[in-house]
């Protein structure tokens, strides 16, 4: 791929997911022919699947990994920039947003991701370490998603647990509690997890993490509190919700010719959209 290709795509990309043309680079593999939202290790893809479990889990209907509360995370106003070997999460306030994904106090006093750990603080970014698979995830300010190295290593928040922290026999259970998922369940679902801040560049859909709705648009949703709940096993994966999105518009960002999970079909059905991606499928079933 020449360097204006790579550049055009990257630029392409942005318009997509808000990230600074720097940003986007970065997650443009050379060679990929894409904006590359779905490029990434084995480990990469395995900790976005447990993301997407934790933040799509919540309120009443939650299956079992709501109680990490990672769920609190969609509030902020992320913008979520994949990268072949690193995640980064976007947002004005990091400190707020990263004591979402890390467990903090003695003993686990507040759980969250298991595994995840804060490796090193660099300014307002906060690069973590998820222990099991080796994988990598920052959460930062900087919109360039690389850490200002001129604003010093100070850790803010000492409770947070280090990588220096082993992982404990509730973590491992936790995560050897969860069901089986192969390949393509885990691309399924860690290609829904880096879609949930996705816009259409024509303002003809967004995603709004399942918070909101970025277009400002009027929708009706149901009265009381916001309930998500991600689950399955093997190959068949469910995912309900009350709140935002519109099943459309998930629909459109699993499956734009863009920004969609290449290979990844939609099919209507009598109680919302089944998505297939390889021997996957993943059941969209809204509660309206």
């Amino acid at each position: 791929m020449s360097h204006s290709s790579r550049r055009s795509l990257a630029s392409l990309r942005a318009r997509y997911t808000g990230e600074s043309s720097c940003a986007a680079a970065l997650g443009v593999a050379r060679g990929a022919g894409s904006i590359g939202l779905d490029h990434c290790t084995s480990a990469q893809r395995r900790l976005r699947f447990l993301l997407a479990l934790g933040m799509l889990n919540e309120g009443l209907w939650q299956a079992w990994p709501g109680e990490w509360a990672v769920h609190g995370i969609v509030r902020y106003e992320l913008v979520i920039a994949p990268q072949n070997e690193h995640l980064a999460f976007v947002c004005a306030t990091p400190y707020n947003a990263v004591r979402w994904l890390v467990t903090t106090g003695p003993e686990g006093t507040v759980r969250r991701l298991p595994g995840l750990r804060l490796e090193e603080q660099i300014g307002d970014t906060y690069r973590l370490r998820h222990l099991p698979t080796g994988a990598t995830m920052s959460v930062t300010a900087q919109s360039s998603t690389r850490p200002d190295s001129d604003s010093g290593h100070e850790v803010r928040d000492r409770r947070m647990w280090r990588t220096d922290t082993p992982l404990n026999d509730a973590e491992r259970d936790s995560l050897a509690d969860l069901p089986s998922a192969g390949p393509a369940s885990e691309a399924l679902l860690a290609g829904l997890l880096v879609r949930l801040c996705l816009q259409d560049p024509g303002r003809a859909w967004a995603v709004g993490t399942f918070f909101d709705d970025p277009l400002n648009r009027e929708k009706a949703l149901l009265p009381g509190a916001v309930s998500r709940r991600l689950w399955g096993n093997g190959t068949r994966w469910e995912l309900e919700w009350s709140s935002y999105p519109d099943e459309e518009d998930l629909v459109s960002a699993l499956t734009d010719p863009v920004a969609g999970l290449s290979g990844a079909k939609a099919a209507k059905v009598r109680r919302g959209w089944d998505i297939t991606f390889d021997d996957a499928l993943l059941a969209l079933r809204p509660r309206r």
